[in-house]
């Protein structure tokens, strides 16, 4: 097997005390950009500053901080409320919102000790931003702090909002996966020992399941009523990030580049693929085809049969989702000539941006 290069570099050769989680230090990837988009622009947190370009033309709509500062740097994917406010998550421990138009200050939440890694979860209520200080704030949509509740070890993934209980779901670096009240912040159980460290989003079903990958190199499915283990399925490598799910199917890869899909009942194989490097973002499942990007330099296409529709070379190495609006597939690819590549659903580029000075 090659040596992970996302997790020599991103890390700084530091993850296996992570796994251990017997410290309390801190140092996240500086490797990869975070990506979303609304009907009119994209986002993307790219190191010193955060970007908007325009959807139809890859013309720049504006940059936060104007000029950039070395104290200040984003990686996390940036999240747009249901009230129009963007929120970007810092190293420098603050969470950012911004007006997603013009670029502008809304407020500043500053309450953690530690970096932000993870993108925040957003309601139509609260928004819960994990820390790598091991805690988990609750937030207004002001920015003023509600609750707050900590765990065992950093906080490097997004929560998810469990359905129709009124909680979120938390997997830590500890082993750990939470489940908190989301209006109070009781914890409401925590799971068993899942023997490696969690940063990926959980999946969750309808049918009362949730779904993490874990650096155990397994997908294991937890009941949503009290986080007990209903099946455990091993993979041929780490698992960084969460499943996509769709028919009671969930869709993943590993940082060995296999893609897998498994059945949600039992964890059962329904196809395995090996497009190409390792796979560290979730799926787009887009009607019947899957969109990812691979460490390599390319975005995929494969049907939800597991047969590859097409590879798209683009360049540099991409850590980051895909993100779909409309008929675009949007990459921000890493170490490359431009930051955002807009494409049609065939692959074929339409624009792409990078920053001028």
């Amino acid at each position: 097997m090659k040596i992970k290069h996302l997790l020599i570099i991103s890390t700084l050769l530091l993850i296996s005390v992570f796994i251990s989680a017997c410290s309390s230090a801190i140092y996240a990837s500086t490797g990869w950009y975070g990506l979303t988009a609304n009907s009119s622009s994209a986002f993307v947190a790219a190191g010193t500053q955060v970007y908007a370009v325009d959807l139809n033309t890859g013309n720049e709509q504006w940059r936060y901080p104007a000029k950039a500062n070395s104290k200040i740097t984003f990686y996390a994917n940036p999240v747009l409320t249901s009230d129009g406010q963007l929120l970007v998550a810092s190293y420098d421990h603050k969470l950012y919102s911004l007006n997603p138009a013009t670029g502008a200050e809304n407020w500043i939440f500053n309450g953690s000790k530690n970096r932000l890694i993870a993108s925040p979860l957003a309601t139509d209520t609260m928004i819960y931003q994990p820390s790598a200080d091991d805690n988990l704030y609750a937030i207004d949509l002001t920015g003023k702090q509600v609750w707050v509740q900590q765990t065992e070890g950093p906080l490097w993934a997004k929560p998810a909002a469990g359905v129709d209980c009124g909680c979120i779901y938390v997997p830590s670096m500890d082993h750990f996966v939470y489940a908190f009240d989301a209006n109070t912040g009781k914890l409401l159980w925590k799971s068993e020992d899942l023997q490696a460290a969690v940063v990926s989003t959980p999946a969750v079903s309808t049918d009362g399941l949730i779904f993490v990958g874990t650096f155990g190199k397994e997908m294991i499915a937890l009941n949503a009523s009290d986080g007990s283990v209903k099946w455990r399925f091993t993979t041929q490598d780490w698992v960084w990030a969460g499943p996509a799910l769709e028919n009671n199917v969930i869709y993943f890869g590993d940082l060995s580049g296999y893609l897998y899909a498994l059945n949600t009942s039992d964890g059962s194989t329904v196809w395995r693929i090996q497009p190409q490097n390792g796979i560290v973002d979730t799926p787009v499942v887009m009607g019947d085809q899957l969109y990812f990007t691979t460490e390599a330099d390319s975005l995929y296409a494969v049907s939800t049969a597991g047969d590859i529709v097409f590879p798209k070379p683009i360049g540099g190495v991409i850590y980051t989702a895909p993100v779909i609006v409309g008929d675009t597939i949007l990459v921000a690819p890493s170490n490359f000539d431009v930051l955002l590549v807009a494409m049609n659903l065939d692959g074929n580029q339409k624009w792409t941006y990078q920053p001028g000075k």
